[in-house]
């Protein structure tokens, strides 16, 4: 004659062995990336989700008003960049060039993409979009903003801190 658990033995099975896996159960927490809050080639160090700079011409009679520089960690080494140059009147030539560099925290940041806009007869030039980079690296933009008018230029610098792609 075969004897069995039956049902309310499967069930006592069923609770110490979820009740012993409860007990023995190690926490696994994301490995913290190293260097945060470091200044490296003038920018901190973070985890955050997102950095931007905004540089701001205080000069009177110019034509260049400000650049804006925006980079977002968009997840999957995914992250969003964006940035602007704007011009108090219609110049005759607005240029954006934005630079995404990387470090792995201890060395300083390297050019790893460029991307470079002109515009004409424009007081104002915009881009946003989405790049992949490697995950790993502590990445930030760096904004070169410049307008021109009747042979006059004028140009800004931005640069955002590193945020952490992992």
């Amino acid at each position: 004659m075969k004897k069995t658990f039956g049902k309310w033995g499967c069930i006592l099975a069923v609770f110490i062995g979820v009740l012993t896996l409860s007990l023995t159960q190690k926490e696994v927490y994301a490995e913290e990336p190293e260097y945060l809050g470091q200044v490296i080639d003038g920018s901190v160090l973070t985890e955050d989700n997102e950095a931007e700079d905004y540089q701001q011409v205080r000069l009177r009679n110019s034509y260049l008003a400000h650049g804006f520089i925006k980079i977002t960690n968009n997840g999957n080494g995914v992250v969003g960049i964006g940035g602007s140059t704007d011009c108090f009147v219609t110049s005759d030539v607005v240029k954006l060039n934005i630079y995404l560099e990387r470090s792995k925290g201890d060395t300083g940041f390297y050019s790893y993409k460029s991307f470079e806009y002109t515009a004409y007869n424009t007081y104002t030039l915009g881009k946003s979009f989405n790049y992949a980079v490697e995950k790993g690296y502590y990445y930030r933009l760096r904004g070169y903003h410049y307008a021109s008018k009747n042979g006059v230029g004028e140009n800004l610098i931005s640069v955002t801190d590193g945020i952490y792609i992992g």
